[in-house]
């Protein structure tokens, strides 16, 4: 554990928000039932390569405490303050999270099981954003750039993958309706709806009459609509010429 006495009160602060940040990283690098639990094989892809930017992201901020004094993996012991949780409690809590997500598995339809570890996952990214958001305005207000920009960018990568779950979610939800809603149940497309609007727009523009533009004996011209002619009224003009 770092000695308070060598650190400064920023770097202090600067130490304990990176703790938590590292802290998070670690929790969500043990928690890997969701990879083992998801059967959509671009779902897992997209876990899996996101698992590797928080291994990544985890050895970053652990280098970046080390610079400023402090020791990854164990909190701070601050006057007045709540200390950091560790590394091995981050583990812990993933432990805990990867055995309910199991037992929920059993109960649930895969496309539900997908869709409630899906809402999961967005919500730890929402909890990490802010962690890096916050860190990154410390940073900036106490003049430490290489921690703004790190924080930064690693905001940046939990941005890309929430905005990912984001649409993932929509689509299995309707994996989820599929998978247990009756068709007779479901809203009518907006495919079906659209052809069958431009149909009846189609037999209106045919049964109006066509617009014809015509020249009088007097050179003036003359718009008119003129309606087919039936047989019959061509018949009668002849009998009178």
């Amino acid at each position: 554990m770092a000695t308070n006495g060598a650190l400064n009160q920023r770097d202090l602060k600067l130490v304990q928000w990176l703790g938590e940040a590292h802290a998070k990283e670690a929790e969500l690098e043990a928690d890997t039932a969701h990879i083992a639990l998801t059967e959509k094989q671009s779902y897992k892809k997209r876990l899996r390569q996101h698992l590797t930017e928080t291994r990544d992201h985890k050895r970053r901020v652990a280098s970046r405490m080390k610079k400023l004094g402090g020791v990854p993996g164990e909190g701070l012991n601050i006057p007045g303050m709540p200390s950091a949780i560790g590394e091995a409690a981050g583990k812990a809590v993933a432990t805990v999270k990867g055995q309910v997500g199991s037992a929920r598995a059993l109960v649930t339809s895969q496309p539900e099981t997908h869709l409630r570890n899906a809402q999961e996952e967005l919500r730890e990214e929402h909890v990490e954003i802010a962690i890096y958001t916050r860190l990154e305005a410390l940073a900036e207000a106490v003049g430490d750039k290489e921690t703004a920009q790190l924080a930064k960018s690693i905001r940046r990568d939990e941005e890309r993958m929430a905005k990912f779950l984001d649409a993932e979610l929509r689509r299995l939800v309707k994996d989820v309706v599929r998978a247990d809603i009756p068709s007779n149940q479901r809203a009518t497309t907006r495919r079906r709806s659209s052809r069958s609007s431009s149909r009846s727009t189609s037999r209106s523009r045919s049964s109006s009459g066509s617009t014809r533009t015509r020249r009088s004996s007097s050179g003036t011209r003359r718009t008119t609509s003129s309606p087919v002619r039936s047989t019959g009224s061509r018949t009668r003009s002849r009998a009178r010429a």
